[in-house]
């Protein structure tokens, strides 16, 4: 038996003994190891939880908790366990079993997305990708340059803590904060910052970069501040704690997610900014949950193509089609794939879309249905609804659609505070016209909609 086996296995163990409406109405745990347990909302007899127990020994070994692997509602203590817990509902052998998934790391995993953002608040956009050396930060760096260009009040966040670099990309050397990110996380982890300081130390985290001046602005925070340049031995030490949930009411915790909406909308309410420009840690790690499901933003999910890329984006969106509902506020069309380093060639440009269309399928896009209409002769009559695939793979406004960065060798190596004509118009204009574009239509359709 494997993790990946149990718990269809558990399920197939279960099934016979107490039921299909047993099943579905009970709670399936899988404890942080990754054991199995099931927890029935209703009294069982004696006899079906010891036949339970013994089906399930038999056929998940090891996978079955030591202490215990079915039991009732009238078990002491199991009403708070499931008050508190998230649960996912994954249909397994035609069952559509609760689940509650609890772990030790990567708990924001399993937060559903938040709200999207809506004007009058400010555009917010996730710049995210499996993997580094793609440009996401340079175009981050671009974008935002471009919204400021055009008269857009900017703030940019640096949370990609282990690799930071928008900082040195956008903050002149002489204009770093006191403070960045990383300072944040662990002064307000220890309790250090009074609320009566908390509006100075965000202050004393934030400064201007030069390629905002003129019609706009662009305000940055950076993930590493002037102290710990002072203090660079000290980097690893403040990682380390950095991630640390924080103990709140017994049984609760504020998690890495949690304080990651808080730093950001405190950030953002400091000035009346048209747009937040998040740059993401690479990979499928905790600081990523927080950017991508905890923001309410539009996220960009950069990639070369590339065979890991297409495999990596599948484990993620098959992840987050667990938090799918029919009620919904469609969150997950806020994503967006970005064709990094893509070739002119449409043929390539094309290549990518379609192996986009594929992870999206099979994951995000549901099928819709097609009503029945006595006006078309095709419907008329028909009393089975007939469905279709909410997209095509040529759907432009769907998010499999990748808006391309050309693959330019003028930022292959980055650095505009030192070659400032990478940040002119008409130098980065044709590289990243997809990218700029595809961000101020979706920013003014908003607006527009919301008037």
């Amino acid at each position: 038996m494997r993790f990946d086996e149990s718990l269809a296995a558990f399920v197939a163990a279960l099934l016979p003994i107490l039921n299909k409406e047993t099943l579905e109405t009970g709670w399936i745990i899988r404890d942080a190891s990754g054991r199995l347990a099931f927890i029935a909302d209703k009294a069982l007899s004696a006899d079906e939880r010891s036949q339970a127990a013994i089906a399930v020994k038999t056929s998940l070994g090891e996978y079955c908790r030591e202490s215990g692997c079915v039991f009732d509602n009238e078990q002491p203590g199991i009403q708070s366990v499931i008050e508190s817990a998230r649960v996912f509902t994954e249909t397994i052998n035609n069952v559509a079993v609760r689940l509650i998934d609890r772990r030790i790391v990567g708990q924001d995993w399993l937060i559903e997305p938040a709200p999207g953002w809506q004007p009058p608040a400010p555009a917010r956009w996730v710049f995210a990708s499996l993997k580094g050396g793609v440009g996401r930060s340079t175009a981050l760096a671009v974008a935002a340059t471009e919204l400021a260009r055009q008269g857009r009040k900017v703030l940019a966040v640096d949370l990609d803590l282990e690799a930071p670099g928008l900082g040195t990309l956008l903050i002149e050397e002489s204009d770093k904060p006191k403070y960045g990110v990383l300072d944040w996380y662990v002064e307000q982890g220890i309790g250090s910052i009074p609320e009566e300081e908390n509006n100075e130390f965000l202050g004393d985290m934030v400064a201007p970069s030069p390629f905002g001046r003129g019609k706009g602005l662009i305000d940055v925070v950076p993930a590493i501040g002037r102290i710990s340049d002072d203090y660079p031995g000290n980097v690893l030490a403040k990682l380390a704690r950095a991630y640390l949930d924080l103990p709140q009411e017994v049984g609760q915790s504020l998690g890495f997610l949690d304080r990651t909406q808080k730093l950001i909308d405190e950030l953002a309410s400091r000035r009346q900014y048209d747009a937040v420009l998040v740059d993401a840690r690479a990979g499928l790690n905790e600081s990523t949950a927080a950017a991508i499901l905890g923001l309410g933003a539009d996220v960009l999910l950069f990639g070369v193509d590339t065979p890991q890329t297409f495999a990596g984006y599948r484990y993620l969106l098959a992840h987050l089609k667990k938090f799918i509902k029919p009620d919904d506020d469609d969150w997950w069309l806020r994503l967006r794939m970005v064709h990094a380093k893509a070739s002119p060639d449409e043929r390539r440009k094309q290549g990518f879309r379609d192996k986009a269309y594929r992870i999206f399928s099979e994951s995000l896009y549901q099928d819709r249905p097609i009503l029945d209409n006595d006006d078309n002769p095709l419907l008329s009559g028909i009393s089975e609804p007939i469905y279709t695939q909410m997209f095509d793979v040529d759907s432009r406004e769907a998010p499999h659609y990748a808006w391309p960065i050309l693959d330019d060798s003028n930022y292959a190596e980055f650095d505009p505070l030192a070659e400032r004509v990478q940040m002119d118009e008409g130098f980065y204009g044709r590289t990243f016209a997809g990218l700029v574009e595809g961000i101020g239509e979706l920013i003014e359709f908003r607006e527009n909609t919301s008037e």
